[in-house]
């Protein structure tokens, strides 16, 4: 499998050339020629300089929302003993989202400190896969904090009502 580049005025042509005699797929074949070519993973001083510190900063976000969620899925998890059939407890969504977020940001992170095209780009779809996952955490935080019962509140339980069960 061979990668070729050609650049002409701003556009940029990969011609990737395929084995047919390979027992992987063709993507898988283009994938691995991509990240394992040196155009594609040499650090480029050209995104260094366009970077600056932005992807650190977005990935100490990341690495922060990872540890929240999994610190609040555990309070959750351990205030809530009467709700288990919500979300929370069938699917464990703080743990596995708070595992994604820090992977999310630890990704961000390296793509600043070492800023190959390839690394970017997979940055880059990894954002816009935790903007996903964001979503899917907020609605399954809501499903879950909609499902606790606290009517207990409100009933009368003689305690506090001034009658007395004592004769």
């Amino acid at each position: 499998m061979s990668v070729t580049m050609t650049k002409a005025d701003g556009i940029t042509v990969f011609t990737v050339t395929s084995d047919p005699q390979s027992v992987y797929p063709p993507l898988c074949q283009i994938l691995k020629s991509l990240c394992y070519s040196p155009v594609c993973c040499s650090v480029s001083q050209h995104l260094r300089r366009v970077q600056r510190t932005s992807q650190s900063v977005l990935g100490a976000l990341h690495i922060m929302v990872g540890l929240l969620n999994i610190g609040l899925g555990t309070i959750l998890i351990c205030s809530q003993t009467d709700n288990w059939d919500g979300p929370l407890y069938q699917t464990g969504f703080p743990f596995w989202l708070g595992g994604l977020f820090i992977l999310f940001g630890t990704i961000g992170i390296l793509s600043e400190k070492y800023p190959s095209p390839c690394l970017v780009i997979v940055n880059v779809i990894l954002n816009l896969a935790g903007v996903a996952f964001a979503i899917t955490g907020i609605v399954l935080y809501s499903i879950d904090m909609a499902r606790i019962y606290m009517w207990w509140m409100c009933y009368d339980n003689n305690y506090y009502s001034g009658y007395s069960t004592h004769d």
